[in-house]
């Protein structure tokens, strides 16, 4: 799986966002600090898409994914000289019931809604969202230029392409509730 290819940034960033509060829920779980948690997320995105090509399926994305955070939580653990040092069994336990849970209760309407939506975008709106939250690219100035479009153009675009998102959940959401 090359991630290099636009179709493939979108679809891997559908999937982080898809699995996102899985994995953040099991990495806070482990840490029990909201903004080491965010670090180590990033931590994972980027790993994420270093490593796409060793995913055989997207039904194996969140196991993957979260023996990535696993890592990412153990190394994070080691290098941030803390006094409490978690038990990688723990870890590995948490990492059991999150799985559990995810097959107990699949995407949210809201993630489904919003996955639909993203793919209803033009490639290179699709592209850049990936990119701006998929943890590849963290500086906008290189986005703006990837783009060909200052750094301002590039907030402005972002900031129509979540309204379009939102709009578009919302109106999937109210349609399927009215069925």
């Amino acid at each position: 799986m090359n991630a290099d290819d636009p179709n493939r940034t979108a679809q891997i960033t559908r999937l982080l966002m898809r699995h996102r509060h899985s994995l953040f829920g099991y990495i806070l779980a482990c840490v029990r600090n909201t903004s080491d948690a965010e670090d180590i997320l990033q931590n994972v995105s980027v790993v994420v898409v270093e490593s796409i090509g060793k995913l055989t399926s997207e039904e194996g994305f969140l196991p993957w994914a979260r023996e990535i955070a696993r890592r990412c939580i153990l190394s994070y653990r080691r290098q941030s000289n803390r006094e409490q040092v978690i038990d990688p069994e723990l870890v590995q336990r948490l990492a059991e019931t999150a799985d559990r849970l995810e097959r107990s209760e699949p995407a949210s309407r809201h993630q489904l809604a919003l996955q639909m939506c993203l793919e209803k975008l033009s490639p290179e709106n699709r592209q850049l969202i990936a990119l701006r939250y998929n943890g590849s690219i963290r500086d906008l100035s290189q986005l703006a230029e990837r783009f060909g479009r200052s750094v301002q153009g590039i907030y402005a675009l972002i900031k129509r392409i979540k309204a379009s998102l939102r709009e578009c959940v919302e109106r999937r959401l109210a349609a399927e509730a009215e069925r």
